[in-house]
């Protein structure tokens, strides 16, 4: 699944809308970004006159959102027509950002993982030097770097981490 983003992307609500519909129309979706994708989808907040709602749009045909009510702490609610629809950073919308765009990041020698599981980040160099963070500790292990590989690197790194 990929959250989608998109700059100043609003539109209001062209009808009110209870506190459980999953599928309502807005006035306009030009600004929102496209999730036409099958996994694609976008957080956005209603902002209602007393309550603010973050929603997980998983659909959009035409003006119509299919949304996922009550998300990111919090709770689905009834909204009125014209109420302001905005594509507003959010938590929700910045932890799946992170766990699906920075888990592994390579250019085919060197490589990071990140792993939320052990809650470790290992560095891999293109002279296999490894630079591990042990968590709870805040300790950084530099490996030896392999054969051929320089010296320099390990230093280098323990003075930049």
């Amino acid at each position: 699944m990929a959250v989608k983003f998109a700059n100043n992307a609003y539109s209001t609500l062209s009808a009110g809308i209870t506190d459980a519909a999953t599928s309502f129309d807005v006035a306009s979706v030009a600004t929102f970004p496209d999730i036409s994708g099958a996994s694609d989808y976008m957080y956005l907040s209603i902002i209602g006159s007393s309550y603010v709602e973050i929603i997980k749009v998983t659909g959009v045909s035409g003006t119509t959102l299919t949304v996922v009510r009550g998300q990111d702490g919090t709770t689905g609610t009834a909204h009125d027509s014209g109420d302001r629809v905005e594509l507003r950073i959010t938590t929700a919308m910045l932890q799946d950002a992170f766990s699906s765009s920075f888990t592994n990041i390579t250019d085919g020698s060197n490589i990071i993982v990140a792993d939320s599981t052990s809650d470790t980040l290992t560095i891999t160099g293109t002279g296999g030097a490894t630079v591990t963070n042990t968590p709870g500790t805040d300790t950084i292990t530099i490996d030896a770097p392999a054969a051929g590989a320089s010296k320099g690197f390990a230093t280098a790194m323990a003075i930049a981490l």
